[in-house]
């Protein structure tokens, strides 16, 4: 939706779609706690967009943790301090062996990834010969009136039918319909409706469809006009995405080598409190992030305690969650500095800064994460990038 278009929706629809919102996200719940282990893990080996979101998350709330604590026994390249690898992990990197075949995608995973890109370059298409169907993206415009008054007014914008975005009752109204076509229809609502606003209501819709997005067939013609620096043919564009697709699950199974693949002699036990100790801190600026969001739209909290919302059924098994998820983290780390060590690698502010940009950073947001973590914490994530990718290109791949 266009800045433009969502300033023109009204107060009292801004508000059903973020009580909307509110009531799948509840239902989302246990699934999001499962995800956030795995969020945590992700953000501390390099995922920078997510750290960006959490920065912005830590940027919001008062409880922030200073660059101080993030920088924290690390050294300017993002090595931990004061710690000899081999001291503390036995890693060898060099028999590093992995299956190619194991690691190609399924050609479900190619389709899929084909179809979804197929639909991102949909066109809107006014031909009256088209008619509107559940999961159609589809652009329209209406106003909702209760006893001929209006409720909510809504300029022409994209919608896709079935997101339940309006209400699940409203988009049961448009399957069947045509580019052009201007229909009414009554919505009474149930007098349990979770918007109390609507609850044993009747809504009268006044809807207009204006077009109908239309999938381009995947042809060569359409890969050589949309992708032609990479593919000129179906054929050669597939190859591209299953060579894509294996890099990816390749660093994916190089990253869970690093991590559970050393054996630990010993932990640095400072850092790995120290470790604990922002990723409690990260979470309970989430709590309150999240807690304030769901009371500005239901005048209530979601959760009660951080624990309750990682899906926890107490804080002494969220914390030694917490804990373990540290010792993963940190033996990360360590395998990461026995290949920096063992291969003569070098960490420069130069080195540092280039893998920002290549992440979509300019010098304006690079100075935000700089502002937020500090340096050698960045230094950290860009290091362990730059092994991982060393083993990408250097372990041994059978066929």
């Amino acid at each position: 939706m266009s800045e433009n278009t969502a300033n023109e929706i009204s107060r009292s629809k801004q508000k059903r779609m973020d009580i909307e919102n509110a009531r799948k996200d509840q239902r989302r719940k246990k699934i999001q706690s499962r995800l956030t282990a795995i969020i945590i893990f992700l953000a501390v080996i390099g995922v920078v967009g997510l750290s960006y979101l959490i920065y912005r998350i830590n940027k919001d709330n008062s409880g922030l943790l200073s660059t101080d604590t993030y920088n924290k026994y690390l050294t300017e390249e993002g090595l931990i301090e004061n710690v000899t690898p081999a001291d503390y992990v036995q890693f060898d990197y060099k028999s590093l062996t992995y299956s190619r075949a194991d690691l190609l995608p399924d050609e479900a995973t190619v389709d899929a990834d084909i179809a979804s890109t197929c639909e991102s370059l949909a066109k809107l298409s006014e031909d009256t010969g088209l008619t509107t169907a559940s999961e159609n993206k589809i652009s329209l415009s209406y106003d909702a009136t209760i006893g001929g008054v209006s409720y909510n007014a809504v300029q022409q914008q994209d919608y896709t039918i079935g997101s339940g975005s309006v209400s699940d009752q409203f988009d049961e109204l448009l399957p069947g319909h045509h580019p052009g076509d201007n229909f009414q229809a009554e919505i009474t609502y149930p007098a349990d409706y979770y918007d109390t606003e609507l609850a044993g209501v009747t809504v009268t819709y006044n809807i207009t469809i204006h077009g109908i997005y239309v999938v381009p067939e995947f042809t060569d013609e359409l890969v050589a006009e949309n992708f032609g620096n990479i593919a000129s043919t179906v054929e050669e564009y597939r190859t591209y995405l299953t060579e894509e697709y294996f890099k990816s699950n390749l660093k994916e199974a190089i990253t869970d080598s690093l991590t559970n693949g050393c054996t630990v002699l010993q932990y640095p036990q400072d850092y790995l409190a120290n470790v604990e100790k922002i990723y409690l801190a990260q979470n309970e600026n989430q709590f309150n992030y999240y807690n304030q969001m769901f009371y500005n739209s239901l005048s209530s909290y979601a959760y009660n305690s951080v624990y309750e919302m990682y899906g926890f059924t107490s804080d002494e098994e969220y914390r030694s969650s917490v804990h373990s998820m540290a010792q993963s983290d940190v033996a990360f780390y360590l395998s990461v500095m026995t290949v920096y060590a063992g291969e003569g690698m070098t960490n420069t502010r130069e080195d540092v800064m280039n893998y920002y940009y290549e992440q979509g950073y300019d010098d304006a947001s690079f100075q935000e994460l700089l502002t937020q973590y500090g340096y050698n914490y960045l230094a950290q994530m860009a290091l362990a990038d730059k092994v991982t990718n060393y083993l990408v290109d250097t372990v041994t791949v059978t066929e």
